[in-house]
């Protein structure tokens, strides 16, 4: 029996929450039964070299370098090559970007302006899988062939300030819109309620095994002592500018330990800023991107996510799998994760919360002991997820 083809597209594999959950999917993936090729618009990222042998790489769609580089390059090529259709798209774009507009939107309206230069794709797929809010939606809506085609929203959808009304013509041409919690399958179905019937909860997959092999690797920094560790995008949503607070609050009552984040992202000026302002050099340590954060993890006090919002945090049950004792503030999914005081502490969104709750942990050794043992015993998500993908590649119809 002829094997399925499946393509999977993502912008590209840096280190963010839902480009490790691929990554992990795919390997964990049954290639007996399915072929899967990847696209990315940038074959760049962290994660580009743990990519499974088996799954083909497709090249990145050339056109979409066009919207990366100086207005004067696309000028100089359209006058080169006589190929005037990029130039006029970043013209439409740059008019249609007029005005204050959240990153989110500005993709959004983006994408009419740069579709007439994207090629289709020309081979046809049993299904097409968008494994990222936004462009990778849109391109395999209008840009590929497949009877089954399914959208991950991989985020809160309110919080993103995202308009519905571009999105919605787009959703309703997806067999499968998929969210990874409970609460953010519910503001989707609030969101679109015509199309309730199609979204659907597919929680992230984690590779246990691989976590903890990981784990064992060796690091250079000094984890002696009391340690927080924190993993995020240096951006407005983690609230790190909020943690830098609680850890001034921290060392002001007289606590000596470190907190480090593991990251990069636009935030860091300003953060790197406020660290210094409040003398916190030694003590908030931002240590970049990490191609393997599970050591740093596995050396750690206490775990803290201390977002704005999330939509469920692949970091979080990361920390679950190597038994960290875990404070998350309370944005609307953190109950999807952690039940206060079996699993981890759900504390109020404030600096002062979060330092109350770190000082708690970190003096009481029992409660950290009692956290970890509660989370080696609950068990982790598994290939039942892998089972209802495979299960709408087979049967999702509109």
């Amino acid at each position: 029996m002829r094997k399925k083809r499946v393509l999977f597209v993502i912008n590209n594999l840096s280190a963010g929450g839902a480009e490790k959950a691929l990554v992990s999917l795919l390997h964990e993936w049954d290639y007996a039964r399915y072929d899967v090729d990847l696209l990315l618009f940038s074959p760049t990222g962290l994660f580009l070299d743990q990519v499974p042998d088996a799954v083909r790489l497709l090249p990145a769609p050339k056109a979409f370098r066009f919207f990366d580089m100086p207005i004067t390059q696309v000028l100089r090529h359209a006058l080169t090559h006589f190929d005037f259709a990029p130039l006029w798209a970043r013209l439409r774009m740059k008019n249609a970007l007029r005005g204050s507009y959240p990153a989110t939107v500005r993709e959004q309206l983006t994408w009419p302006c740069i579709a007439p230069v994207i090629p289709a794709l020309d081979e046809p797929y049993d299904a097409a899988i968008a494994y990222l809010q936004k462009t990778p939606i849109y391109y395999i809506v209008d840009k590929v062939e497949a009877p089954v085609k399914i959208g991950f929203i991989h985020n809160d959808y309110q919080h993103l300030q995202l308009r519905a009304g571009l999105d919605r013509p787009y959703f309703a041409q997806l067999q499968v819109l998929a969210s990874i919690s409970e609460s953010c399958v519910h503001i989707l179905k609030e969101t679109f309620p015509d199309l309730a019937s199609r979204i659907h909860l597919k929680y992230n997959m984690i590779s246990k095994s691989m976590i903890q092999r990981l784990a064992e690797a060796p690091i250079t920094e000094d984890f002696d002592g009391l340690t927080v560790v924190s993993i995020g995008r240096l951006q407005s949503q983690k609230a790190f500018d909020q943690a830098i607070d609680s850890c001034a609050l921290l060392v002001a009552k007289g606590y000596r330990f470190r907190w480090y984040i593991i990251g990069e992202g636009p935030d860091r000026p300003m953060l790197e800023e406020k660290i210094k302002a409040q003398g916190l050099e030694q003590v908030f340590i931002l240590l970049g991107l990490r191609a393997n954060p599970y050591p740093y993890l596995q050396k750690a006090t206490v775990y803290a996510q201390p977002s704005r919002y999330e939509g469920k945090s692949i970091a979080i049950d990361e920390a679950k799998v190597l038994g960290k004792p875990i404070v998350v503030t309370n944005y609307p999914s953190a109950r999807d994760q952690i039940t206060h005081r079996v699993n981890g502490l759900i504390v109020d969104m404030s600096a002062e919360a979060v330092a109350a709750t770190l000082a708690q942990l970190l003096d009481d050794a029992a409660l950290r002991s009692q956290l970890t043992e509660n989370l080696r015993q609950e068990a982790s998500v598994g290939k039942e997820e892998l089972t209802k993908l495979y299960h709408w590649i087979e049967n999702a119809t509109l």
